[in-house]
């Protein structure tokens, strides 16, 4: 399951000073402090279902502490096999998981019920997506050199599809986009991901977003259904729109349920490899 990439929002009292050439004013941003609520995040798999059961924490808390929630009830079936119900172990932190046999073209349910309350979703498993290529290349922009991350797909002909790709750098998440066919459907589909400038690099600034020789980089891409996309697509989002994403489960639970099939890549940045984008 890969690591939770939401940040539900929780407002609190909170008010910023602009300090103006010749005048000083204060804004009150409306932040109220509110009650935790329940976040889930499953992912069924062809060999596993794991679900994450968190709870939000206030954006105002100095500290960080354990959000798992134990003592729901997970449990998953194929749509119209209802009799038929796979329930997931708990194991501690909040993860609950069980094994199971997932296969494309196949729409599956999960029940997440906490506390009495049942909250509901669905997603339909789609084929593995094919990967064509995988390169980091320099891209001139003006007088700047920027790196991106170059990732081809070879999408699926006949059928729309949608593909989540998430980008790890020494284990760490470090970018991740959503993508659909619509520019090219049956074709091949590119993803470029922004990484940092040439000039960055050369002087060995240290920020987060700036690759090193030698950073380990694996990239993980899925093959996930319009209900997926809808969420992680609203989730881009949520920095300009300031809300939460849109619903994916039922009753208002926070989260969402994916059904995927998906294919991984590892390699070793070297500046050498880095290939002059045409």
């Amino acid at each position: 399951m890969i690591k939770p990439l939401h940040t539900h929002i929780a407002r609190a009292g909170l008010s910023l000073s602009l300090l103006c050439t010749a005048c000083e004013k204060e804004i009150g941003m409306d932040y109220r402090t509110t009650q935790p609520h329940y976040v889930a995040e499953v992912s069924l798999t062809p060999t596993k279902v794991t679900a994450r059961i968190s709870t939000t924490q206030d954006v105002t808390s100095k500290t960080y502490t354990d959000t798992g929630v134990r003592g729901a009830t997970v449990t998953v079936y194929i749509t119209g096999q209802a009799d038929v119900v796979d329930t997931l172990s708990y194991r501690g932190n909040g993860i609950y998981e069980c094994n199971y046999w997932g296969m494309a073209g196949y729409e599956y349910n999960v029940d997440v019920c906490i506390d009495g309350q049942h909250y509901t979703s669905a997603s339909t498993m789609h084929k593995p997506p094919v990967m064509n290529s995988f390169r980091f290349v320099w891209r001139d922009v003006l007088t700047e050199s920027f790196l991106f991350a170059d990732l081809r797909l070879q999408d699926v002909p006949d059928e729309i599809s949608y593909y989540f790709a998430h980008l790890y750098r020494n284990g760490i998440g470090y970018r991740w986009a959503v993508i659909n066919d619509k520019p090219n459907p049956g074709a091949e589909l590119q993803q470029l991901f922004s990484c940092c400038t040439r000039r960055d690099i050369d002087r060995g600034a240290t920020t987060s977003d700036v690759l090193h020789e030698g950073d380990n980089i694996r990239l993980e891409v899925r093959s996930i259904d319009k209900a997926a996309y809808d969420y992680l697509y609203s989730l881009q989002l949520m920095d300009n729109s300031g809300t939460n994403p849109i619903p994916n489960f039922s009753n208002g639970l926070l989260g969402y349920f994916s059904a995927y099939q998906s294919v991984r890549y590892e390699t070793v940045f070297r500046l050498a490899d880095v290939e002059q984008d045409k």
